[in-house]
């Protein structure tokens, strides 16, 4: 029995909503990496500075992580007003620092919301993700003058780790989702492939007129292909369809 793309095609809109869902969250990979990183950013920067790990996708900027909400009120308010050292350091593609936030001037409405948090000084620096995306780390600190050399050189080097870990997840989790959807497309093709032979020795056609006659009741019945080609076997063999094929990950 010829399988062609079209049929393929078909068989792989039969993945449901649901299990899209738990291809994606299932790996755990990108939320458990996310949770960590709060922590992990005051451990190795500035212990009592607050942090707001944000990403942006092409116009779109949201937060990931924070470990205050006050420092996440003020990220909103610079992503609201494109102002601020973390809109400027997006912009720039470099850090930024606010010394003494009660001395700089560049950005007031930013700064009134900041100082109303009392946070003294800020820095934001960015990372890069792939293609057009990138991370933006903004450490918050209720001290002014609380970044030293040091603490500027490990804020980029945690910048540019945290944007690679983060672009390894990402990675991951779009393979795992390719690998589901291919298996949930695989499995509903060979239930389909069942309901197809059924036909063919109904009706004592080919295979693509088989094919055309379980499409044309799906679209008739406003039914999902798979359904209906599960109704077809169940009511012809009054037995569930064959389980599919068991799939194995090659990689473990």
């Amino acid at each position: 029995m010829t399988t062609t793309k079209d049929d393929f095609t078909i068989a792989a809109d039969e993945v449901d909503g649901h299990e899209h869902e738990h291809a994606v969250t299932g790996t755990g990979c990108v939320e458990r990496f996310l949770e960590q990183l709060p922590v992990a950013a005051l451990q190795r920067v500035v212990p009592s500075a607050h942090v707001v790990i944000s990403v942006q996708d092409g116009d779109v900027m949201r937060t990931v992580a924070s470990s205050d909400p006050a420092a996440e009120a003020c990220e909103r308010t610079a992503d609201e007003r494109a102002e601020g050292p973390s809109a400027a350091a997006r912009r720039q593609g470099r850090m930024v620092v606010v010394p003494d936030v009660e001395d700089d001037t560049r950005w007031p409405r930013w700064a009134d919301a900041t100082r109303a948090c009392g946070f003294r000084s800020v820095v934001a620096v960015p990372g890069r993700l792939e293609g057009e995306a990138q991370l933006l780390l903004t450490l918050y600190s209720p001290t002014p003058d609380a970044w030293d050399g040091a603490a500027l050189a490990t804020a980029v080097g945690y910048a540019q780790e945290l944007a690679h870990a983060l672009t390894v997840c990402r990675s991951a989790q779009r393979q795992a989702e390719v690998n589901s959807h291919l298996k949930a497309a695989l499995a509903s093709r060979a239930t389909i492939d069942q309901a197809m032979g059924v036909i063919m020795a109904q009706n004592r056609c080919s295979a693509e007129d088989a094919f055309a006659i379980l499409r044309t009741a799906s679209q008739h019945r406003n039914t999902k292909l798979r359904d209906v080609a599960v109704a077809i076997i169940e009511g012809v063999t009054g037995q569930p369809a064959s389980p599919p094929p068991e799939f194995r990950d090659s990689s473990r």
